[in-house]
C-alpha cells in the first residue's frame, strides 16, 4: 500500500501536534505544515501532497474562502479537523470543497480509512462536476448550432438539413467542433448587424 503524503494546514487550534503525531501513528506522512494564507493554492501546487488536512478549532468565512480558492486551484481533496459542529459550519466547509468534515478528536486508527473515503469523494465529486461542465457546454453547443442553422436559413434561404451540412463541412474542413463554427457564425452575423 502506498503511503499517503498529506499537507497540514494550522489555523493555531493549539492539537497540530495531537494531530501529526496520530497521522504518524496511522502510517501517513506530512510532508508539510503551514499556516493559513493566501498562498495556500500555491503551496499545495508545489508541495504536491496526496491530500490537505487543516486543523481548525473553528473555521473562519475567510478560511473557507482560501480552502475554496485553494481546492479549486490545485485539485486536491481536503480533509478538515475541528469542534466546530455547527450545521452552517459544516455546510460552508463542504460548499468550500471540503471532502470531509471531522468533528472531535482524533483516533489513530480511523485516519487511514477516513482519508481514503476523502479521496474517493473528492474523485466522485470532480467527476461528476466535469460530466456537469461537459452537459452544460453541449447543451450551449446544441443552442448555438440552432442558432446558427437559423441565421444560414434565412440568410441562404435554404433548408434546415443543409443549413446543418454546410455547418458540418466548415467545421470538417477547418478542424473546429462544430459549435465553435456555429458561434462563429453567430459572431459574424452579430457583426454584420451591427
Amino acid at each position: 500500500m502506498t503511503v499517503l503524503t498529506v499537507m497540514l494546514v494550522n489555523d493555531g487550534s493549539g492539537k497540530a501536534a495531537a494531530l501529526k503525531e496520530a497521522l504518524t501513528q496511522a502510517g501517513v506522512r506530512v510532508i508539510a505544515e503551514v499556516e493559513v494564507s493566501l498562498r495556500l493554492g500555491e503551496m499545495i501546487d508545489s508541495i504536491r501532497p496526496d491530500i490537505v488536512l487543516i486543523d481548525s478549532d473553528a473555521p473562519s468565512r475567510d478560511m473557507l474562502e482560501h480552502v475554496c480558492v485553494s481546492s479549486a486551484h490545485s485539485e486536491r481533496p481536503v480533509v478538515m479537523f475541528t469542534d466546530d459542529a455547527r450545521r452552517d459550519t459544516i455546510r460552508a466547509a463542504l460548499a468550500a470543497g471540503v471532502a470531509a468534515y471531522v468533528v472531535g478528536d482524533v483516533v489513530p486508527e480511523r485516519i487511514q480509512p477516513l482519508l481514503e473515503v476523502a479521496i474517493e469523494r473528492y474523485s466522485l465529486d470532480k467527476e461528476r462536476r466535469e460530466e456537469l461542465d461537459d452537459m452544460r457546454q453541449r447543451l450551449a453547443d446544441r443552442q448555438v448550432v440552432e442558432k446558427a442553422k437559423g441565421l444560414l436559413m434565412q440568410m441562404k434561404g435554404i433548408g434546415e438539413d443543409e443549413a446543418y451540412r454546410q455547418l458540418r463541412e466548415r467545421a470538417m474542413k477547418s478542424q473546429k467542433k462544430l459549435g465553435d463554427v456555429a458561434r462563429e457564425v453567430v459572431e459574424l452575423a452579430n457583426w454584420l448587424k451591427g
